[in-house]
């Protein structure tokens, strides 16, 4: 495995930032059928007060991952559920993954790091949102950080849902300043 400072791999992850097309969920798919309020109503624009609703992740495992990992487990997770996935790997330590057939106008692209623990993954995923600023989002599972394309709040939380990749990871989501992690899926502690 490759070794990489953090702040490279920061800059691996802002990498094209700036010509990302981001993407939009085209099928009319609705974030209210998957989020919900922390009271249990219908969500708001609160991002500190979302959660992903209940059973969106039964038959999922998860209990936190502590094996470390590579982009080959996140292909599998994706593959598992007939998701069309395509790789491309720009060099050695940077992997793209081209995400299509659920529901998007276009394939999602995807950014993944495979760092040395799940602490940097953790601190990495942050940072590159915080860059990438409000409709960033996001998931890390152990030594993994995986950055999504931009998109609006609720297109990423649908994406992230429909994808289960709220059950396979620590969803993460930017807001102006902030970072927000959305309950109710994948948590490591």
């Amino acid at each position: 495995m490759l070794s990489v400072s953090r702040a490279a791999w920061l800059g691996l992850l802002l990498a094209g930032c700036g010509s990302d097309p981001g993407f939009h969920m085209a099928d009319g798919s609705d974030y209210q059928s998957y989020v919900r309020d922390r009271s249990g109503s219908a969500p708001g624009s609160d991002l500190s007060s979302l959660r992903f609703k209940q059973g969106l992740c039964d038959g999922q495992d998860l209990r936190p991952e502590t094996a470390l990992l590579n982009e080959t487990h996140l292909i599998k997770f994706f593959e598992k559920q007939g998701v069309d996935v395509r790789v491309e790997r720009q060099r050695e330590d940077l992997i793209y993954l081209n995400v299509s057939g659920l529901g998007t106008s276009g394939p999602v692209r995807m950014r993944v790091a495979v760092l040395k623990n799940a602490d940097e993954a953790g601190l990495e995923l942050h940072e590159a949102i915080l860059q990438h600023g409000t409709g960033s989002w996001g998931v890390h599972r152990s030594n993994l950080a995986v950055l999504g394309a931009i998109g609006s709040q609720t297109d990423d939380m649908t994406f992230a849902a429909k994808a289960k990749l709220a059950c396979w990871g620590v969803f993460t989501i930017g807001d102006r300043d902030d970072t927000f992690v959305v309950p109710g899926g994948y948590l490591e502690l």
